[in-house]
């Protein structure tokens, strides 16, 4: 019968002999105090930069300063990769309901989700509507509810904005020139006063995009899109462009500067679409 103190030693040897054959292996798995600390490093700095990309995401919805970028080809490529996507969000959402409106527009099944979709189109749209379905303005509200070409929209803002450095731009995130309405103007410190102040780019060019559709100034406007659309002929900046009456003072002259700057920038534009 072995001791019990040989059993000990023995045990001992054995435990000393697995520890040196698999030495490398525990050396491989064990996880010490300062590489816990270098991975929580790690992951809160990986953490850290999420939150950051999530700040800058929520605060690249204002106008950024645009100076900071060469005057010519660089300024314009900022200001469109700025602007363009909330412009060609603007009108995929005015085409979806203009679509769904064409769609409903000689059924005579209307759900309440249905109902309360045209609704709240005629409200946004700013037409009367009694309820009924079987009288609904349908010429007046696809007359209103469609797009403006993409490429018109960034070329009026480029040029009422000075592609982005104008100090009712930078200030008032105003891309657009629109001024305010009579006793509605919030003067803000720090705000261009008479104009229309907007929180993002992307209120400013929604604001531009019901203006040009509600508005009683622009009704010729929305005539002539309408004749293109019933001639099945396609909305386009080149086509719409001398049809805008009414946004300046300077009448003609100003669709003619328009329509020479839409034509230098052309592909520009294009590409950002």
């Amino acid at each position: 019968m072995i001791s019990t103190p040989l059993r000990r030693y023995g045990a001992m040897i054995l435990m000393l002999l697995t520890y040196a054959f698999s030495g490398g292996t525990f050396a491989k798995t064990h996880t010490t105090a300062s590489d816990i600390a270098r991975i929580t490093a790690t992951s809160n700095k990986k953490v850290s930069s999420k939150q950051e990309y999530s700040r800058n995401s929520d605060l690249s919805s204002a106008l950024p300063d645009l100076r900071k970028y060469p005057s010519g080809t660089p300024r314009k490529k900022a200001f469109l990769r700025t602007v363009m996507p909330y412009i060609t969000s603007q009108n995929a959402a005015i085409t979806a309901d203009r679509n769904w409106l064409i769609s409903k527009q000689y059924t005579s099944q209307w759900s309440p989700a249905e109902r309360s979709r045209l609704k709240d189109i005629t409200k946004r749209y700013k037409i009367s509507w009694s309820g009924n379905t079987r009288r609904v303005p349908w010429n007046k509200l696809l007359e209103r509810v469609d797009i403006i070409p993409d490429s018109m929209i960034a070329t009026m803002a480029a040029a009422e904005s000075g592609w982005g450095t104008s100090k009712l731009a930078r200030n008032n995130n105003n891309l657009f020139g629109m001024k305010c309405a009579k006793g509605r103007c919030n003067n803000a410190p720090g705000k261009v006063k008479g104009y229309s102040q907007f929180g993002s780019v992307k209120e400013s060019v929604n604001a531009y995009v019901v203006n040009l559709n509600t508005h009683p100034a622009y009704a010729s406007f929305r005539k002539s899109r309408a004749q293109l659309r019933k001639a099945d002929q396609e909305v386009t900046a080149t086509a719409m462009i001398h049809k805008l009456e009414g946004y300046s003072t300077k009448g003609s002259s100003y669709n003619n500067f328009l329509f020479s700057m839409y034509q230098d920038n052309q592909r520009l534009i294009a590409a950002h679409m």
